[in-house]
C-alpha cells in the first residue's frame, strides 16, 4: 500500500468524525432523531427544510461512507501486519475488508488501489484482477498515483521490455501510466527510466534521451527491485547517469555522452562498466584526441592492470598518429601481465595488429614469432592438441600478414612450415593454400586443389562448400548449388545449405533465385532463434535489393529492426541500399554512423560510412574510412572501387587506377567486370 501520508491521516479524520456522529445519534435516541410535534396542517412549512426522508437518505449514504473508512482502516492494518510477518488468513482478511469498503463506497478509489496492489504483490498474482481494480480506481479519481503506478507495472510486465520482445499495445498503455506517474510524482525515477527504456525499444530516440535526462536528474530512490527485475539495470542516480551516456552515445552526441559518463564513474568510481563505457565513447570519435588520450592516460594510471584500457588508449594514440607511444603503451601493459597468460597473449596480438594497420610487416611477423618462441614451439612436428591449436592461429595470422604485404614466396613457405608441424591428417595448411589461390584470382587451381583435398578429407564438408562457391566463382552457379543440395535433409539443419544457396546466386547475378532461396532459410528459422532469423533476414533484403524490389528489401531490415532497433548490420545495410539509390540520404547516413558506433572496426561499415561521405561530397571524411576499409579488408571488391572512384574525383588518377585494378583482379560477375574495365579505360571520367 501506498498512500500518500497526508491523504491517510484526512481519511482517519474523516472516519473518526463519522463514527463519532453515527454513535451518538443511535446511543442518545436508540433510533434517527425525529420532531417532538409535527406541524398542523395549516401551518406554513419551510419548504427549504429537509424532510424526514432526505435526512435518513443522507444519515444512511454518511454511515456507509463512515463504514467504508473505517474497513479501509481495518484492511490497511491487516496489510501492515502481513508485512511483518502476515499468513494467508491476513490476506484474506485483508482483501475481505478492502472489497466491502469498495461495495460501502463505490466511489472510494483507495479501496480499488488496495485491491489491485494485493493482486499485485501478493501470491496468487492476478494481473487481470490488478488491471480491473487499477482501472476503476483511476476512472473514479484521475489522480491517484498509486492505481496509475500499479496499472504502469503490470503493463510493463506485459509490454515484453523484460525480453526485448515490445508488444506495442501494452508498451502504449505502459507509457500512458507511467506518464501519469511521472506528471503526479515528477521526481519518480522509476517512472522516467521505464520510459526511457520503452521509447528506446520502440524506436524513438529522442523521446528516451528527454526520459532518461529527467531520471539522471531525479534523487535517488529506494524501490529500484521492479526496474532491476525488468531491465537487470539498477535504479541508482549513477546508472542513471550511465544509461543518459549510453543513449548519448548511440545519438551521436559524444561530448555529451563523455559528461554524463564522467558523472557516473564519479558517483561510483568501482564500476568497471563505467569506465568500458567511457573508454567507448572515447574511441568513437567527437572528441579531441588529446583529451582522451589524457582521459585514458589517467585510468592507466589508476588502473595499470586494465588490459581493455590500455589497449584502446594505444589505438587512441595509434589514429593520432602517435604510433611509437602506442607500441610502447602495448609493450608496458605486456611488462605487467604474466607471461603465457590470456592477458599477455591478447596484448601480444594486439600489438601485432597495431604493427599491421602501421603497415610495418616485419614488426608484425615479429610479434608472432616471439609468441611461438615463448610458448617453445619452433618448425618440428607438434605432439600435443594445445600445441597444434596456438600454432594454427598464430600462422594463419602470419600467413594473413605476408598476404597484405605482397610476400607470395612467404605466404607459401608459411603454409608448407605449419604443414610439417601439424601434419598430413590435418587440413588446415589445404584449406589455407586454397584460400591463396583463391585470393589470387586462381579460381581453376583453387578449384583442382579443393577437390584433391576432399579426396584426401571425406569428411570435411567445408571442402565441398569450398567448391561449391569456387564453382560459382568460375560462373557455373548450378553446379555448386548442386553440390550444396547434396547436403539437404528435410530438417531444420537445412537452414545454411539453403542460406548458401542463396549467396551462391546473390554472388553469380540471379537475384530472383537468391530470393527464393533466403526465404526457405527464413521459414525453417525457429521462431526462439533470433539469430537464424536475423540471417536469414539480412540475406533475403540484399536479394531482394538486388531483383529490384527495393521496397521489400527495406520492409525485411525494418523487421530486424523491429526486435533490435541498433542492430547493427541492419543498420548498415539499410542506410547503404538508400546510398546506393540516392534516397533520404541524411537518415541513411545517421544509420550507418551508428553502425559504426556499434563497431568502429568493421570493414563493410567503414566502407559504408566513407561512400555515403563521398555521396554527400565530404571527399576528407570519405578518405578516411575507405582507406581505413580497405586496410582492414584488402580482398573487398566494393572497397577498391569506391577507393578508386574517390581518388578520380580527387584528382589521384594514378591511385585511382591502382584502386580499380585491385578490384578488378577480385571480381567476378561480366557486369562487374566490364563497368570496372570501363573505369580504367577512362570512358567514365
Amino acid at each position: 500500500m501506498k498512500f500518500f501520508v497526508s491523504r491517510l491521516a484526512w481519511v482517519f479524520l474523516l472516519a473518526c468524525v463519522f463514527a463519532a456522529f453515527h454513535h451518538t445519534e443511535q446511543s442518545l435516541y436508540g433510533q434517527p432523531r425525529t420532531p417532538a410535534t409535527s406541524p398542523s396542517p395549516n401551518q406554513t412549512q419551510d419548504k427549504t427544510a429537509p424532510s424526514s426522508a432526505t435526512q435518513q437518505q443522507g444519515g444512511s449514504e454518511r454511515e456507509k461512507r463512515a463504514q467504508a473508512y473505517a474497513k479501509l482502516l481495518e484492511g490497511q492494518r491487516y496489510l501492515s501486519e502481513l508485512r511483518r510477518a502476515g499468513t494467508s488468513e491476513v490476506l484474506r482478511l485483508a482483501r475481505e475488508a478492502f472489497q466491502q469498503a469498495a461495495t460501502l463506497d463505490p466511489k472510494l478509489s483507495e479501496a480499488h488501489t488496495a485491491l489491485a496492489e494485493i493482486a499485485f504483490y501478493y501470491p496468487p498474482q492476478d494481473l487481470d484482477t490488478a488491471t480491473r481494480e487499477g482501472t476503476n480506481a483511476t476512472r473514479i479519481n484521475p489522480d491517484n498515483f498509486g492505481a496509475h503506478h500499479i496499472l504502469a507495472r503490470v503493463y510493463t510486465l506485459k509490454s515484453g521490455l523484460r525480453e526485448s520482445k515490445l508488444n506495442r499495445s501494452f508498451a502504449e498503455l505502459a507509457i500512458k501510466e507511467l506518464k501519469d506517474v511521472a506528471r503526479l510524482d515528477p521526481n519518480n525515477g522509476e517512472a522516467w527510466a521505464l520510459l526511457g527504456e520503452l521509447y528506446h525499444l520502440s524506436g524513438k530516440p529522442q523521446d528516451a534521451l528527454d526520459a532518461w535526462t529527467k531520471w539522471s536528474a531525479a534523487p535517488a530512490s529506494s524501490e529500484g527491485r521492479f526496474f532491476q527485475y525488468i531491465t537487470s539495470r539498477e535504479l541508482s542516480p549513477d546508472a542513471a547517469a550511465a544509461r543518459l551516456g549510453e543513449g548519448l552515445l548511440a545519438a551521436g552526441r559524444a561530448p555529451e555522452a563523455l559528461s554524463a559518463i564522467r558523472r557516473a564513474i564519479a558517483l561510483n568510481p568501482e564500476n568497471k562498466e563505467y569506465g568500458e563505457l567511457l573508454a567507448q565513447a572515447l574511441e568513437t570519435g567527437g572528441i579531441d584526441d588529446k583529451v582522451a588520450i589524457a582521459d585514458l592516460q589517467r585510468m592507466v594510471a589508476a588502473d595499470p592492470k586494465n588490459v581493455a584500457t590500455a589497449e584502446l588508449l594505444a589505438r587512441i594514440q595509434f589514429r593520432a598518429g602517435r604510433v611509437d607511444e602506442a607500441t610502447a603503451t602495448l609493450r608496458a601493459a605486456i611488462a605487467r601481465q604474466p607471461k603465457g597468460d590470456r592477458e599477455h597473449q591478447m596484448l601480444r596480438s594486439s600489438l601485432a595488429q597495431l604493427y599491421l594497420d602501421a603497415l610495418r610487416y616485419a614488426d608484425a611477423v615479429a610479434v608472432y614469432e616471439e609468441q611461438l618462441k615463448e610458448l617453445g614451439i619452433g618448425d618440428a612436428p607438434l605432439t600435443t592438441d594445445d600445441e597444434r591449436l596456438v600454432a594454427t592461429r598464430l600462422l594463419q595470422r602470419i600467413i594473413e600478414v605476408y598476404k597484405k604485404a605482397g610476400r607470395s614466396n612467404d605466404v607459401a613457405a608459411t603454409i608448407e612450415r605449419m604443414r610439417r608441424m601439424l601434419g598430413k591428417d590435418d587440413p588446415t595448411p589445404d584449406a589455407q593454400h586454397i584460400g591463396f589461390l583463391r585470393d589470387q584470382g586462381k579460381k581453376s587451381e583453387a578449384l583442382q586443389a579443393i577437390r584433391a583435398a576432399r579426396q584426401r578429407y571425406p569428411d570435411q564438408t567445408a571442402f565441398l562448400r569450398l567448391e561449391a562457391q569456387t564453382l560459382a566463382d568460375l560462373g557455373r552457379v548450378e553446379e555448386g548449388v548442386a553440390l550444396l543440395r547434396t547436403l539437404l535433409k528435410g530438417t531444420v539443419e537445412d537452414f545454411n545449405e539453403h542460406l548458401a544457396i542463396s549467396g551462391l546466386y546473390l554472388q553469380s547475378a540471379r537475384a530472383t533465385d537468391a530470393v527464393v532461396a533466403a526465404r526457405k532459410a527464413l521459414e525453417l528459422a525457429p521462431a526462439e532463434r533470433p539469430d537464424m532469423i536475423e540471417a536469414a533476414l539480412i540475406t533475403l533484403s540484399s536479394a531482394q535489393e538486388r531483383a529490384g524490389d527495393p521496397k521489400g528489401s527495406e520492409e525485411s531490415l525494418r523487421r530486424i529492426l523491429a526486435a533490435d532497433p541498433d542492430n547493427a548490420t541492419a543498420l548498415n545495410n539499410l542506410g547503404y541500399f538508400l546510398i546506393e539509390r540516392n534516397e533520404r540520404l541524411p537518415e541513411a547516413l545517421e544509420m550507418i554512423q551508428r553502425a559504426v558506433r556499434a563497431n568502429p572496426t568493421n570493414s563493410s561499415f567503414l566502407d559504408s560510412l566513407g561512400w555515403a561521405y563521398f555521396k554527400l561530397g565530404k571527399l576528407d571524411l570519405a578518405e578516411r574510412h575507405l582507406t581505413e576499409a580497405a586496410r582492414r579488408n584488402a580482398s573487398s571488391v566494393a572497397i577498391h572501387e569506391h577507393l578508386g572512384d574517390l581518388y578520380q574525383r580527387l584528382g589521384k588518377l594514378e591511385l585511382a587506377r591502382t584502386a580499380w585494378q585491385k578490384a578488378l583482379s577480385l571480381v567476378n560477375e561480366p557486369v562487374d567486370v566490364a563497368r570496372i574495365k570501363s573505369k580504367l579505360s577512362g570512358k567514365t571520367q
